[in-house]
């Protein structure tokens, strides 16, 4: 029995050494179809390789998350539900590249916010923003720097605005003209008549 098995092995062993011509052309085809198969998933996946290791994480993923009360407003695209601040963005966007400093964008950033609760409170639905994608669209390879930095100038106003006499008022937006190198100083000098207000 033994004996048996192993010439059966022998056997088996020199039975797929035969050439089968049948196959042959199949057998010289298996490197191409591998190298093509490989060019294939480069060709496919390259742009997406190049993306994740270029930009690594999405630059979304990255940004200041920016809160504020939620509220409900009708824009162009519709009715939104969105935190305060997050609309403040595509607020200050259309300021961001005007020749503005850090400093002046965020007495800006409090502006804005007064006018943008004035205008709530008086009872205004349509507002006219950069969506997300429009920001994106605009700024082009730009878009996660501006993008990163406006929210983290809204992110260090948070909840403050101008009151007139403890009465939020709407605010006209002025060509600053100041001494002073912080946004308070700024808001002090050409608006003597308001006063800070920690709102949210």
């Amino acid at each position: 029995m033994k004996l048996f098995k192993m010439k059966f092995y022998k056997m088996r062993k020199l039975a797929l050494r035969i050439p089968n011509k049948q196959f042959e052309c199949v057998h010289k085809m298996i490197p191409v179809l591998k190298l093509t198969g490989v060019i294939f998933c480069v060709v496919l996946f390259l742009p997406y390789i190049i993306t994740v290791f270029g930009r690594g994480i999405d630059e979304a993923e990255k940004l200041p998350v920016l809160t504020g009360p939620v509220i409900t407003i009708l824009t162009e695209k519709g009715t939104q539900t969105i935190p305060t601040d997050e609309y403040l963005c595509g607020l200050l966007a259309q300021y961001y590249d005007k020749g503005y400093t850090r400093e002046e964008l965020k007495a800006l950033s409090i502006i804005l916010r007064s006018n943008f609760l004035y205008n709530l409170e008086a009872g205004k639905n349509f507002y006219d923003i950069w969506s997300y994608q429009e920001r994106r669209e605009h700024w082009g390879q730009n878009f996660p720097n501006y993008e990163k930095e406006i929210r983290n100038i809204i992110s260090e106003t948070t909840g403050k605005i101008l009151l007139e006499n403890g009465k939020i008022e709407e605010i006209t937006i002025c060509d600053f003209s100041h001494d002073g190198k912080d946004c308070e100083s700024i808001l002090q000098t050409n608006y003597a008549d308001y006063a800070i207000y920690q709102y949210f």
